[in-house]
């Protein structure tokens, strides 16, 4: 888990331009997601291996969706996605020991979208009487042959990390959750399956 906050941290602090610059409406991300392939952002073989957002009420302001294109190995394409386009992008090699996505999501195994986690996790904050202001979102698949995750790192009005919350995005079920202020033993965890595998750090 504390590789994938670093990462979130580490895109924040490179997107963060982009996210002033280009405020505007908030979209789903698998709305997102169908318009960013019907606009034909894909090259032929590209494959789409994560999304990630920030400060979603319920949806962010827009999506960085990253790619990657079996013609350019060691490569990959992360494009700003916002208001029904890309509206920045960059191709980059990832650093030795970068936790970032390299299996492939298949749209057909996406159910639950963005709006639907975060309502999930309020919910489930509610539970558990606490609160907070927004979420960063990131959508991948750990392991071959798992299902999608959505990962909601839940932040305060200082965006400051309250908790973390692990959402199937095949079926909606909390797979696993962490909260800085909550005892181990009444946290829901493993309640799916493919919760091991699918969310080793």
């Amino acid at each position: 888990m504390l590789h994938l906050i670093a990462v979130f941290a580490t895109v924040l602090a490179v997107c963060a331009p982009f996210v002033k610059s280009f405020a505007g409406p908030n979209e789903s991300a698998l709305g997102s997601m169908d318009k960013f392939f019907g606009a034909s952002h894909l090259e032929s073989g590209e494959k789409v291996l994560g999304m990630v957002g920030f400060f979603g009420q319920p949806d962010p302001v827009q999506w960085l969706i990253l790619t990657d294109n079996p013609k350019e190995p060691q490569v990959l394409r992360e494009s700003v996605f916002g208001r029904g386009r890309v509206l920045a992008e960059r191709k980059f090699t990832p650093l030795p020991g970068q936790d970032l996505p390299c299996l492939p999501i298949s749209r057909s195994s996406l159910k639950v979208d963005s709006g639907v986690a975060f309502r999930t996790a309020e919910a489930r904050a509610r539970e558990l009487k606490l609160s907070f202001e927004s979420a960063h979102f990131q959508l991948r698949v750990r392991e071959i042959g798992s299902e999608p995750v959505w990962m909601l790192s839940l932040v305060n009005v200082s965006h400051v990390s309250i908790g973390t919350i692990y959402i199937s995005a095949s079926s909606g079920s909390i797979l696993k959750e962490s909260w800085v202020t909550v005892p181990k033993e009444k946290l829901l965890t493993g309640t799916s399956p493919d919760s091991g595998s699918a969310l080793r750090p």
